[in-house]
């Protein structure tokens, strides 16, 4: 198997250099930097004398010939200081009559043919040694082996940019105690939540753990709007493995989940959790998960979705791996010799490994866009510090100061759109945009120039995505250029940068051709970043209270602003979604997402509410009720909780009370027309429960007619579920589902004899299956885990900060 150095960086190597011989010799060794013990970069010292010294040259992916000079000058250099046994490692290439030519080169010091290691030689070592493989994450993922895996699996065929940006960032990754701990915890419960804050490596740890998973076999896919994209593709009997990135969304719970989403969530985690041949890695910020518990109690009810998860915090990061992140960065962006002296000289690189602020995103703008910044490498550290110090700052001078009026166009519709757009929907957006600042719009071929600047430290784009949406020129068969932002934290900046120049807000909004950019507008006034106060709000857009949410949200708009966006959202409110979902039973061909009525309305009622209704005409609200009685009157699913969210808001409006209860009742009657299951009944029952609009006469009798069919319901409830019960997860999920609706209908306990006696029974079957198997399982061997080291090595302590060992290999 080919693999490729040259995606590790000298210490890399010399560490790479070390585990081998350490696994070959049995005995444990010293690494050191350059420039210390007289050039010594692994030692094996025993009995007070050094037994073995290493030298490590890396080069990798060259020959001898270009490397002659560069040894001749090391053999010079040590000349006969060294008399116990020498030997030299090297990533480049070497023939028997190369090493004969080595050896005479250091004649002063105990070399021989053998103690000289080429690339074949390393690569012989790690198949004789491939624990070490295994250990050292980024030699492995690098491999030729399991790059043609990436990139010949169907995962390529489906997500082409996931797999390059994998492929690309592969020599950033840093191993860390997070990674070991999420393979525990999938092989454990099949399930892992990833949480952190942003920019703390969320979406890296779980693309590494792609990476093994697809390595090992696993048919991976992804899901990026809907817990459906992973319901579609679900092949029983077949290694899965899926990845929901971002799951609650990445800057606001004002774009609620759909449909039952919670339940489907946690529905699906539950079923990966018992099938021994699924897995499911998620990710979200951590301060939307918290708050999403408090809106969604299906989710905070669910260990699996919360309890059982790895929580990345900046603490957690050990010193030396915050140091190897920063290393990777600078090493691999080829920042210039000055720069890096400002950081070595009197060891500054201590003062950015150890700031309080230390984020890995900060440290990856910092090194791609140093060489664009038009500082002076001396100042590199200070460029460095400065980031760190205020993050802000840094987004605010690239942005301002190194891009073009194109480029800062294209990054402003593309945060405002927030999701994958395709090239000519966010063109047409760019133009428009500019022509609404009086700006003559720039052509599309300098737009795409711009966009090519762009790529790689801004945006990511992927050239060869299938979609289908004829209606504007797209065929299945065709493939498109799709463009998203490849920084999230962008979106966050957008936010701020909006609100300190609210022209801006106003330019954006009349220029929009889509209504998601203008919800995004919206999103960020009521709410802006989510914290205590829009918690509160959220939760009273939920169930009820307006009044509460106008005194705890303030304008963040310039007077008479809040016109503008209303008046851009009732422009677009039938205008095409500039969004794009896969399609149903149509492979890697993607669809334009179809416009939700139902939500765009939500959008305008919640704006109106902020500014205390002063917005919306009546024939605007008419429109919105009309809507509302054509989605309840047709055939498709309805989304009640969002329909119930609207008719509350239609309610605070006296010219519309009679209209909303209206709507409460055509909706209710549409919702008991089919109780099949308990989770019907809290379904029908919540228009009555959760809306404060006034009641009616037929509201009356239809809830009191409710409330005994579900009485009639649980009398028979026992008999068909003794007849779909068969596993233990059958049995906890029948007890949770009904007993939340039982609690639901305010019912006192469990008033049916029949039902709690099959409660009961229920119970002691799942005691007694999870003592039987907590038996069982206790008996167990665990499989040891390769060990790094022979147990009979010999330890020695380390002599110097590991954090120096490794930036003194950028001296070299």
């Amino acid at each position: 198997m080919t693999r490729n150095y040259a995606d590790l960086s000298p210490h890399d190597f010399e560490l790479l250099v070390r585990d081998l011989l350490q696994a070959e010799f049995g005995v444990r060794m010293e690494t050191f930097p350059a420039g210390r013990d007289g050039g010594v970069d692994v030692r094996l010292h025993h009995g007070g004398e050094d037994s073995v010294i290493i030298q490590c040259k890396h080069s990798p992916g060259r020959s001898f010939a270009q490397i002659r000079s560069q040894l001749q000058l090391e053999a010079r250099k040590i000349g006969r200081r060294f008399s116990c046994r020498y030997m030299l490692a090297t990533s480049a290439s070497l023939t028997r009559a190369n090493k004969r030519e080595v050896v005479q080169m250091f004649s002063g010091v105990s070399l021989s043919e053998t103690d000289i290691l080429g690339v074949d030689d390393l690569d012989n070592l790690l198949t004789l040694h491939p624990q070490i493989e295994t250990q050292n994450f980024k030699l492995w993922i690098t491999s030729s082996a399991v790059l043609q895996h990436l990139m010949n699996s169907d995962l390529h065929l489906r997500s082409a940019g996931l797999v390059e940006r994998i492929v690309k960032r592969r020599r950033l990754y840093v191993h860390s105690e997070a990674h070991t701990t999420s393979l525990e915890m999938l092989e454990a419960h099949h399930v892992c939540v990833i949480s952190g804050e942003p920019g703390i490596g969320k979406t890296t740890l779980a693309e590494t753990l792609l990476v093994r998973l697809l390595a090992d076999g696993w048919e991976v896919h992804t899901a990026s709007e809907d817990i459906s994209e992973i319901e579609r593709v679900w092949q029983p009997g077949r290694k899965q493995a899926f990845l929901y990135d971002d799951f609650l969304g990445q800057n606001s719970l004002l774009d609620s989940l759909n449909k039952n989403e919670d339940s489907r969530l946690v529905q699906i985690a539950e079923r990966v959790s018992q099938e021994g041949d699924k897995r499911l890695i998620m990710t979200t910020r951590e301060y939307i998960l918290r708050q999403a518990r408090q809106i969604y109690p299906r989710l905070k009810s669910s260990p699996l979705l919360y309890e059982d998860r790895v929580v990345l915090n900046l603490g957690d990061y050990t010193r030396l791996q915050k140091a190897k992140i920063f290393y990777n960065h600078i090493h691999f962006a080829g920042i210039e010799e000055s720069a890096l002296r400002s950081i070595l000289s009197d060891r500054k690189y201590v003062n950015v490994v150890e700031h309080a602020n230390f984020s890995p995103r900060v440290i990856e703008l910092v090194a791609s866009n140093f060489r664009n910044s038009g500082v002076p490498g001396s100042d590199f550290y200070q460029y460095t510090m400065g980031a760190l110090d205020n993050p802000r700052d840094l987004w605010d001078s690239i942005f301002q100061d190194q891009l073009s009026q194109a480029e800062r166009g294209l990054l402003l519709v593309l945060a405002t759109v927030r999701r994958p757009v395709e090239v000519s929907d966010l063109f047409e957006g760019v133009s428009a945009y500019q022509a609404a600042a009086g700006v003559l719009p720039d052509s599309p071929h300098r737009l795409s120039l711009a966009l090519k600047k762009l790529q790689g430290t801004f945006v990511r784009v992927a050239a060869d995505v299938r979609l289908d949406d004829q209606a504007r020129g797209f065929h299945p068969g065709n493939y498109s250029t799709v463009v998203q932002l490849a920084n999230p934290s962008f979106i966050d900046f957008v936010s701020s940068y909006l609100s300190s120049h609210p022209g801006e807000i106003s330019q954006v909004a009349r220029g929009a051709v889509f209504f998601e950019q203008v919800e995004t507008l919206v999103n960020w006034d009521i709410g802006g970043n989510l914290d205590e106060r829009l918690i509160a709000s959220l939760m009273d857009s939920f169930f009820g209270s307006r009044n509460r949410v106008q005194e705890k949200t303030h304008p963040r708009l310039a007077p008479g602003q809040q016109h503008v966006l209303m008046g851009a959202l009732r422009r677009l409110v039938d205008a095409p979604s500039c969004y794009w979902v896969e399609g149903m039973g149509r492979h890697s061909v993607e669809v334009r997402q179809q416009a939700s009525l139902l939500n765009r309305h939500l959008v305008m009622l919640m704006l109106d509410a902020k500014y205390r209704h002063g917005l919306l005409p009546v024939d605007a609200l008419t429109a919105i009720l009309e809507g509302l009685a054509r989605r309840v009157e047709g055939e498709a699913e309805l989304s009640v909780r969002q329909e119930i969210r609207l008719i509350s808001y239609l309610g605070e409006y006296s010219e519309m009370g009679g209209s909303a209860a209206s709507g409460r009742d055509m909706l209710a009657l549409r919702l008991m027309g089919a109780l099949d299951l308990p989770e019907d009944f809290e379904i029908a029952l919540s228009p009555f429960k959760e809306l404060s609009v006034p009641s009616s006469d037929w509201s009356v009798t239809a809830e009191a007619g409710l409330r005994r069919r579900f009485q009639d319901f649980l009398s028979g409830w026992d008999i068909s579920e003794s007849g779909r019960v068969n596993t233990v997860a059958d049995c906890q999920d029948s007890i949770s589902r009904i007993a939340s609706v039982v609690e639901y209908f305010e019912l006192d306990g469990v008033d049916t004899p029949v039902l709690k006696d099959r409660l009961e029974l229920l119970e002691d079957e799942v005691a007694q299956d999870l003592d039987f198997s907590e038996e069982e399982s206790a008996g167990d061997d665990i499989p040891a885990q390769y060990p790094l080291r022979s147990p009979a090595l010999r330890e020695y302590e380390p002599q110097i900060d590991p954090v120096d060992e490794l930036f003194q290999t950028l001296g070299d």
